[in-house]
């Protein structure tokens, strides 16, 4: 069993994530594999929940095998450009439903995909749609992710705008922005009193996938400073980003107890 401190992201098992099909298998059908890894907690990819608000299989599936659901890795764009007032509500009300269905205690959004952080206009929008976000759900942890081609492109905006909204429930789930170490190191001093939750996941200059101690994002020197009550999600392990056809479901899980273990030496 792994620490209570680190979530399994169903990502790291769905290898058709970036393509159009987005996944390959159903949900149910990956759970035991999972939880037979040692995994509890666990972070969804929201498109394994179907294209269904609410799915009884699946919510049995969690059930029996004894798997908490606590993250919904959730795709809502807040961007003005992309998504209007009334599409952003939808969404709003569609993650309210999973979130009370599943029992999902923290939802990840992209900080606006797309948008340009010199927009101030846009910036201000966003917020405004991101504060009610975080009204709508009160009880719910809002994170957002510092993932690049967003208003995360630049740290101390991204900081801004969860110290200026003053949400209780928002705060920043950490992934270096462009995967270099000195901007990792730097990216993360200046987030780190707002930082309540990071991705797990590791790139080499060419920014391929390798393990958490080998990669550029220097993990050994971040984990040990993150605050306690933060948690940590497995994204990708390296022999799990292919395509279907090559995909290895056991070899993934084997590759992912593997770095669970290295994270639960970090963290103490």
């Amino acid at each position: 069993m792994h620490s209570r401190r680190l979530y399994f992201h169903t990502i790291a098992v769905e290898p058709a994530r970036w393509s159009s099909q987005r996944i390959s298998r159903d949900i149910v059908s990956l759970l035991p594999d999972i939880a037979a890894a040692g995994f509890r907690n666990l972070e969804i990819f929201e498109p394994h929940l179907s294209s269904d608000k609410l799915s009884e299989k699946i919510l049995d599936a969690f059930k029996s095998l004894g798997l908490s659901a606590d993250i919904l890795s959730s795709y809502l764009s807040l961007n003005p450009t992309q998504m209007s007032l009334e599409q952003v509500q939808a969404g709003i009300e569609t993650i309210w439903a999973r979130v009370k269905y599943y029992g999902f205690r923290k939802v990840r959004i992209f900080p606006g995909p797309g948008m340009d952080p010199r927009d101030e206009a846009g910036v201000e929008i966003f917020m405004r749609r991101l504060e009610r976000l975080s009204v709508a759900l009160p009880e719910t942890e809002i994170l957002l992710e510092t993932h690049d081609g967003s208003l995360a492109d630049d740290p101390e905006l991204i900081t801004r705008i969860v110290r200026d909204l003053k949400a209780p429930n928002v705060g920043l789930l950490y992934q270096s922005t462009f995967f270099e170490t000195e901007s990792a190191l730097s990216q993360f001093e200046i987030q780190k009193p707002y930082i309540r939750h990071v991705h797990l996941q590791n790139r080499d200059a060419q920014k391929g996938f390798v393990p958490l101690r080998d990669g550029l994002v220097p993990w050994d020197k971040i984990i040990p400073q993150l605050d306690k009550s933060a948690g940590a999600t497995l994204e990708f392990v390296p022999v799990g980003v292919c395509g279907p056809e090559k995909f290895d479901l056991t070899a993934t899980l084997v590759q992912a107890q593997y770095e669970a273990a290295y994270f639960d030496e970090l963290a103490g």
